[in-house]
């Protein structure tokens, strides 16, 4: 356990709870995902999240932001008491606009943030220190960030924003909130939301994360038939191929556009994400155009929701659905935030 991670928990009994975290790792490396109960070391962190952000996505919802940002909108912060810590919101109105833009409402939002159900941990392979969380249906990423890297986001965060409104269906991962919880006499806490681009995941059978390069570029795959969610690698993709069809220079000039972006702002690991799962049968159609199987993804979101039904498309929001070899796959695209693989 870090030294920030032991700060934002109540004492133990030392044997007690290093028999307790002996446990946890053990079932992370089997799991993957863990969901975090009251016995988990970040439970007690993540219900200060979760009660922060249900209050700040309140006051967004009771202060709507303008059609037009201003600078003293990039320059928000906003600190709201609870008992035992403060939450502070940074650029509200600037990620509620972009929130806004990503067809997402407010109260979607902030049920997902707070719902009854325990956030998941998602145990990566980064070698950052980060700590990555999962909302309790998978929508939303969050993840611990340092001070610096907060600093680095919101001073490039109007760049960021003119990209996303220069290209609205940019690769580049989607920010939509920065806070910082502070509990006396422990160590702040940064963290991000970023939305999930393997949201839904029902059926997902493979997730990628490709550098470009092929030096530690691998990841041992999940065992046959279980239920670990793997995130491979550059070489794990070695001898697969996609077809991009019409689709491809759409693509491939995007990817440079978004690239290009990063470059100027120096950023220097970054990755594509990719996930690939089957299509049904009347999905393989070459007649249907992009637009008609994201209008009939979210349809079938929607429907699934309320009569469990099993057969959809999957929709990444703005991200493309690229047709795999043999018509008979779907492969969804994002860009990665970096330090994620």
């Amino acid at each position: 356990m870090t030294q920030n991670e032991m700060e934002m928990q109540q004492p133990a009994p030392r044997s007690r709870g290093l028999k307790l975290w002996s446990g946890l790792r053990q079932q992370w490396r089997l799991l993957g995902l863990f969901e975090i109960d009251q016995q988990h070391p970040f439970h007690s962190l993540t219900c200060m999240m979760k009660e922060g952000l249900s209050a700040a996505v309140q006051n967004s919802i009771d202060n709507p932001p303008l059609n037009e940002l201003s600078e003293e909108d990039f320059k928000q912060e906003v600190t709201q008491i609870h008992k035992g810590f403060r939450m502070q919101s940074f650029a509200g109105p600037v990620f509620a606009s972009l929130r806004r833009s990503l067809g997402l409402t407010e109260k979607e939002y902030q049920s997902s943030l707070s719902c009854t159900g325990c956030y998941l941990q998602f145990i990566s392979n980064s070698k950052s220190k980060a700590d990555f969380f999962l909302t309790n249906d998978k929508r939303f990423f969050l993840k611990t960030q340092s001070e610096r890297e907060i600093k680095f986001l919101l001073s490039h965060l109007k760049v960021y924003m003119e990209h996303l409104e220069r290209y609205p269906h940019s690769l580049l991962v989607k920010f939509l909130g920065v806070h910082r919880i502070k509990v006396p006499r422990r160590r702040q806490k940064y963290f991000i939301i970023m939305q999930s681009v393997f949201y839904p995941d029902e059926r997902i059978v493979d997730r990628y994360d490709i550098k470009g390069c092929e030096v530690n570029r691998w990841t041992d795959p999940a065992p046959e038939g279980s239920q670990v969610i793997m995130v491979l690698k550059d070489m794990n993709f070695e001898g697969q191929f996609i077809t991009l069809g019409q689709q491809g220079s759409w693509l491939l000039r995007q990817v440079e556009v978004d690239t290009a972006f990063l470059q100027e702002l120096n950023v220097l690991d970054y990755s594509l994400l990719l996930a690939h799962q089957p299509l049904h049968q009347d999905e393989r159609s070459q007649s249907l155009s992009f637009a008609t199987l994201i209008m009939r993804t979210t349809k079938s979101w929607s429907l699934s929701n309320t009569r469990r039904s099993t057969g959809r498309l999957a929709s990444t929001g703005s991200s493309p659905t690229l047709t795999g070899p043999e018509e008979d796959s779907a492969l969804l695209v994002s860009g990665a935030s970096p330090g994620y693989g």
